[in-house]
């Protein structure tokens, strides 16, 4: 089930439980975010920018080890992303706890 930062204030943060492994959750970044952070606590996870919520993870992914944080910048300098509205993350092998951060 798709999650969705309101951009109200910076930082924020929502924190949920992905599904089965492979299964993409949609989460929508405001324009005036800066920087995602995404945390999966104990399994590995996978992250694309470009899916369908409830569906396979799309092909062009990118690994997360458990437990480590990953960072990634979305600005352009102008307080604007770079197109990217949301974010599509999977766990990697069963159910597991998601947090993801925004920075403006």
């Amino acid at each position: 089930m798709a999650q969705t930062f309101d951009g109200a204030q910076f930082p924020d943060a929502i924190r949920f439980t992905l599904g089965g492994s492979n299964v993409a959750t949609q989460v929508v970044i405001p324009q005036t975010a800066s920087k995602v952070t995404v945390k999966f606590s104990t399994n590995a996870g996978k992250i694309a920018f470009e899916g369908t919520d409830g569906g396979a993870i799309n092909a062009n992914f990118a690994d997360i080890v458990g437990d480590a944080f990953a960072e990634l910048s979305l600005s352009d300098g102008i307080r604007e992303a770079k197109g990217v509205g949301s974010i599509f993350l999977a766990s990697a092998t069963a159910s597991t706890v998601c947090t993801c951060i925004i920075e403006g």
